[in-house]
């Protein structure tokens, strides 16, 4: 018996999962030949379930970019670890996705910020939330808050030129954001006292 066709739908998703490999590795420089040859299929079908090659590189790069694997690792950061820890973890977490969102961008020759679901947007801020509801007391700013200061350090820290000759790691930059760079008591020490202005302090002065 022959095996029954695929609908349309299923047969974009078969092509999308059989091609990933070779678009995250060869980005817009991958020739519709090659594409073939990874799905199984004639380049035709290739045409036929996506119109063009145009649409179906979009359609990769949107899997490829595709924010749920970063917000999975996030939800397996353990809710037990110390404070500090999970604001490394997180910190590290954002550093790997930014390289590889710069990565794929660089392969696939995109200027400008990434196309991004809005609805999806933020959901990663819920998941901090959760992560560190037992440390909330710790905070002196709002968790959405906090989550976008380790954004910015995590966006900065990850791109090359910024990192370098001096990079920074998720556990530096945790200390950095967890105790800043102040001690505690910032009042100027007072300046040693002399004899001569002891004695001064003693002498009468006329009335």
């Amino acid at each position: 018996m022959r095996a029954r066709p695929l609908a349309p739908d299923d047969r974009r998703e078969a092509i999308l999962g059989a091609i990933l490999p070779l678009l995250r590795e060869r980005g817009r420089d991958v020739t519709s030949r090659e594409l073939a040859e990874a799905a199984g299929v004639a380049e035709g079908t290739l045409f036929r379930a996506f119109g063009d090659k145009d649409t179906l590189l979009a359609a990769g790069l949107e899997r490829l970019l595709d924010p749920e694997p970063f917000r999975a690792e996030l939800r397996r950061v353990a809710h037990d670890l110390p404070f500090e820890d999970k604001i490394a973890a997180i910190i590290e977490q954002l550093q790997v996705r930014f390289r590889e969102v710069f990565r794929i961008m660089s392969l696939f020759q995109v200027h400008g910020p990434p196309p991004r679901r809005e609805a999806s947007r933020e959901d990663w801020l819920e998941i901090v939330r959760e992560l560190l509801e037992p440390d909330m007391h710790r905070l002196a700013v709002p968790v959405e808050m906090l989550g976008w200061y380790l954004r910015l350090v995590a966006f900065g820290s990850s791109i090359e030129p910024f990192n370098h000759p001096r990079p920074f790691d998720a556990a530096e930059l945790a200390g950095l954001i967890v105790h800043g760079v102040a001690v505690v008591d910032s009042s100027p020490p007072l300046p040693p006292r002399t004899a001569t202005s002891t004695s001064a302090a003693r002498r009468p002065t006329a009335a």
